[in-house]
């Protein structure tokens, strides 16, 4: 297969900016060679030279997103420093933030999810995994650790990190169909607490009921 090639401001580099704005908009089955090529200003052939086709080219795009991102190195600095709902919450913010920051990423994701069209698992590797793995680690630890309740870890994040993605997609969605605003701080204080509150409590029953056995 062949790979993108060239510095910042190269043909691929044009190749790849257009795209990405042409498949936020119009989707991917809105997007054709011929489109993008038209806008770049140059022939589908000098498009094929870069790429092997419109799903490689899609492919790129978001892993270019992702590594602008740099989820995993921004997450990687975060482990273990804050109690569950504080970590919840930083994750929570940086989630909403990268919607904030990249709206062109969330258009991606939200067409990917009503096409569930070639790109899928690129998406679900390159932007939810990060979260997902880094948020399966902190609760496996926190839990051998007796802080929280025992749960599936890799379920538990994947909830929560769709929980957070699904507002980003959809907030915009809901605020027209029902004429709410709900900024992303009013999200996080409302739905958070809550989620941590489930991952504290069955601990705290259960260390009550052994502390009650033992006298």
């Amino acid at each position: 297969m062949m790979t993108a090639k060239g510095s910042p401001g190269s043909r691929s580099r044009q190749i790849l900016a257009n795209a990405s704005r042409l498949f936020a908009d119009k989707g991917y089955a809105g997007t054709s060679i011929r489109l993008i090529a038209g806008t770049c200003g140059i022939s589908e052939a000098a498009i094929y030279r870069h790429y092997d086709g419109k799903a490689h080219l899609y492919e790129e795009v978001i892993r270019d997103k992702a590594r602008q991102h740099d989820i995993r190195a921004y997450l990687s600095g975060r482990a273990d420093r804050e109690g569950i709902e504080e970590m919840l919450i930083m994750l929570a913010r940086h989630i909403l933030a990268l919607a904030d920051r990249d709206p062109e990423l969330i258009r991606l994701m939200h067409f990917n999810r009503l096409d569930s069209g070639p790109g899928s698992a690129v998406l679900f590797k390159e932007v939810r995994l990060p979260y997902i793995e880094f948020l399966r680690d902190e609760l496996s630890r926190r839990i051998s650790a007796g802080e929280i309740r025992e749960v599936d870890p890799y379920i538990t994040g994947r909830c929560f990190v769709g929980m957070v993605m699904d507002c980003a997609l959809s907030a915009d969605v809901w605020g027209d169909l029902d004429g709410t605003r709900l900024d992303a701080e009013t999200v996080i204080c409302n739905n958070v607490p809550i989620f941590a509150r489930g991952l504290h409590d069955g601990s705290t029953s259960r260390d009550a009921a052994q502390r009650g056995r033992a006298r």
